[in-house]
């Protein structure tokens, strides 16, 4: 039975630390310090002279979370 402070794998098989355990031993919680999620947001250029008075030029950049906590029924 894995008790907090062992390692398990997260959902994406990083090593992650348990930090958690439910009284009914059904749910643990892991924390995995990799990085999780990529998802692209849009960003304003400030290298880049504005359209106009409210308009700026924008680019796209890869957003990642790290130290995510991830809950695993087992």
């Amino acid at each position: 039975m894995p008790s907090v402070g062992d390692f398990y794998r997260c959902p994406e098989g990083h090593k992650a630390k348990i930090v958690w355990i439910s009284e009914d031993k059904k749910v643990i919680a892991v924390k995995c310090p990799q990085r999780h999620f990529n998802k692209v947001v849009k960003v304003t250029d400030h290298e880049r002279p504005a359209l106009s008075s409210r308009r700026h030029h924008t680019k796209e950049r890869k957003v990642y979370v790290r130290d995510l906590v991830f809950l695993i029924r087992i």
